[in-house]
């Protein structure tokens, strides 16, 4: 089960902390050494930055519209019990930092969820996962905001997707059955979010891990290192990378959970988004890292359209003690808490269980007891 806020080392033998702090010396050596290397290498590769028409910085952005807008994320778990595997996946909508528009539009937050027992699986955290990455992907291109960050890189949904379509083939259950009736319309949101068809609407992929280097594989910079590791070091506040196209490696290819004519034209549309996307590293702020930030083409390529929306990445990182915008930071707390009610969650069940039937309380206790949670968002 998931532990919240549980005392560093409390559970782990003396013996076992104190090898792992004698390893302390030489990791901190070995990182060190790698922060060393970039800040002697900072000037050069701002140059090289410069050269190559890459560095910007936001000078331009005091006369852009404030935008009113939200973020949205997912989380997924898997309570293992004794007769079954409970799914578990929900998505949430948490509005933006914007004081000026508060009092002109309200919008109520919205949100999804899933729940559904079913049979032991290994394979049931990409089911759970493949809904929950449905339903961000629905929510955000029904978001009714200017701006909608979604937590993650743009590509992520179909790169889980993908898995999720070899692992139902030949299944036939709930989370099977969710996935395959909503395939249709997480396609045609993702294609909206991907083909920016709405002028009135910016969707942007806010990763928070990633090991992209689409500009450093150009610039041959350390290979150690990732983009937005070296642009966090390098950038300074208010800086920014020009709109680059990905770096296209990955092979895209159509994959159904059923053959459909229309889906397949759909599918291609999306492919055709993701290889159209393009990728900005921005440092809003002295105290946030480089953010990386996917967006279409359609919005990278137009100099209104890109001052607007990295003009509001600013404004949502005002926080300090907050390195990503604001909404998003909001709706991963909302949904990492999941996990840890499903205990409470269950609790009710068993109440219910009791009432419907005369088992005995042994029973849907050992039915209901779990030995593992897995989840992640």
């Amino acid at each position: 089960m998931y532990e919240v806020d549980s005392p560093p080392f409390l559970e782990i033998p003396a013996s076992l902390v104190e090898k792992m702090l004698q390893k302390t010396d030489e990791i901190g050596g070995i990182l060190e050494s790698s922060l060393h290397d970039i800040h002697s290498k900072r000037e050069k590769l701002r140059v090289q930055l410069g050269q190559t028409g890459l560095l910007d910085n936001d000078v331009k952005f005091e006369n852009t519209r404030p935008l009113f807008s939200c973020g949205v994320d997912g989380a997924y778990a898997i309570d293992r019990l004794l007769g079954s595997d409970l799914l578990f996946a929900a998505a949430v909508e948490v509005q933006g930092i914007n004081e000026k528009l508060q009092n002109e539009k309200k919008v109520a937050p919205d949100h999804d969820v899933f729940v559904s027992p079913e049979k032991h699986n290994p394979e049931n955290m990409i089911a759970a996962r493949a809904i929950m990455v449905e339903m961000e992907i629905k929510l955000g291109a029904s978001a009714q905001y200017d701006i909608i960050y979604l937590d993650g890189s743009l590509t992520t949904a179909l790169i889980h997707m993908y898995k999720a379509i070899n692992f139902i083939g030949n299944i036939n259950t709930k989370s099977s059955d969710k996935i395959k009736e909503d395939f249709k319309d997480f396609l045609i949101s993702y294609k909206k979010i991907l083909e920016f068809e709405n002028t009135d609407k910016y969707y942007l992929g806010i990763p928070k891990y990633t090991s992209r280097n689409d500009i450093g594989k150009n610039l041959h910079w350390p290979e150690n290192y990732d983009d937005r590791a070296i642009l966090t070091l390098i950038l300074n506040p208010g800086e920014f990378t020009r709109p680059k196209l990905f770096t296209n490696e990955e092979g895209w290819h159509i994959r159904l959970p059923y053959e459909d004519e229309e889906l397949t034209i759909l599918m291609q549309q999306v492919i055709l988004g993701i290889k159209n996307l393009c990728v900005v590293y921005y440092k809003p702020h002295s105290w946030c890292p480089a953010l990386r930030i996917e967006m279409p083409s359609a919005i990278a390529r137009d100099e209104v359209k890109l001052n607007t929306v990295l003009s509001n990445v600013k404004n949502q990182c005002q926080i300090p003690t907050i390195m990503e915008p604001f909404p998003l930071y909001m709706a991963d707390r909302i949904v990492k808490h999941m996990a840890p009610a499903i205990p409470a969650y269950k609790q009710i069940i068993m109440k219910q269980m009791n009432e419907l039937d005369d088992h005995s309380e042994k029973d849907i206790f050992f039915l209901m007891h779990s030995y593992r949670t897995e989840g992640g968002s």
